[in-house]
């Protein structure tokens, strides 16, 4: 009996490759990587729209061993619209603009893992390959889409700037379906304190090529963020709807309640993250 040559070859290291920090393209010298190292400079604008659905629903998007957070069925969407740069490319926002903004959508589920309270992603969508190439390091769900979001300014005679009675609108769609709409009236300034906490809970996980059930990589993830930094707060009537899709996996959270929106602006530089918990 002969054995398989290739199964008794030992691990090559290529430190060409191992230079590599991310994945994409897998070109040592490439003057393009998909993903530059952290830290990764963010700054933008985020409506942020509360809601409340079935506990029970609510609860079946959680991985454990992450449980229920002290409100069970409490939960969160953001529309945001986003100009990031990282550490080694300070200044491409302005030598490719296009690549630096972008929009996403992330539907949140209030959660805590022992005892520390935090929210989990289980749907998001982006219309830019720089933010999704990091959303898949990070343990983002992300998804390409289209996001669009209101834009308020001081000098258009029929928009405005923020004030109350101001109105805006973010809209999600993907494969020309609309999956998720969320809306504000502004009706009071507010403080960053009144907002709610934004600690995210991820999971990274990639399948193995051979076997799609099992997983060469598989694990609880927490973000680490520095220099936050939030202003502008205002506080409104929100309203957040859902919609069914032919190709989209929507969480089925039956009928939610809108409890609540604020609209802000906020900037961070995201360090990475840490591993929580393994699962393999």
């Amino acid at each position: 009996m002969v054995s398989d040559p290739m199964s008794r070859q030992e691990p090559m290291e290529d430190s060409n490759i191992l230079s590599l920090k991310y994945p994409l393209p897998h070109a040592p010298k490439s003057p393009s990587p998909l993903i530059d190292p952290a830290p990764w400079h963010c700054g933008g604008e985020v409506l942020h729209v509360t809601f409340r659905a079935d506990k029970n629903n609510m609860r079946l998007l959680i991985p454990p061993p992450l449980e229920m957070g002290p409100n069970p069925g409490e939960g969160a969407v953001w529309f945001t619209e986003w100009v990031s740069v990282s550490e080694s490319k300070p200044d491409l926002a302005f030598t490719h603009p296009e690549r630096a903004v972008y929009r996403e959508c992330i539907v949140m589920v209030g959660c805590q893992y022992k005892g520390r309270g935090g929210l989990f992603a289980p749907c998001a969508w982006i219309d830019n390959d720089l933010t999704y190439g990091r959303g898949l390091i990070q343990g983002f769900p992300k998804k390409t889409g289209r996001v669009s979001l209101t834009r308020l300014h001081p000098l258009n005679p029929r928009i405005g700037g923020k004030r109350i009675g101001a109105k805006v609108r973010g809209v999600c769609l993907v494969n020309a379906e609309k999956v998720a709409e969320g809306s504000m009236v502004f009706t009071r300034p507010s403080e960053p304190s009144e907002l709610p906490g934004i600690k995210l809970f991820l999971l990274h996980r990639f399948p193995t090529i051979e076997d799609p059930t099992r997983a060469a990589v598989h694990e609880l993830t927490a973000g680490r963020v520095a220099d936050v930094r939030i202003a502008d707060v205002w506080a409104g009537d929100g309203d957040l709807r859902f919609f069914d899709s032919i190709l989209e996996d929507l969480p089925d959270l039956g009928q939610i309640e809108t409890t609540g929106a604020f609209y802000f602006s906020m900037g961070m530089s995201i360090l990475g993250g840490e591993v929580i918990y393994k699962y393999v």
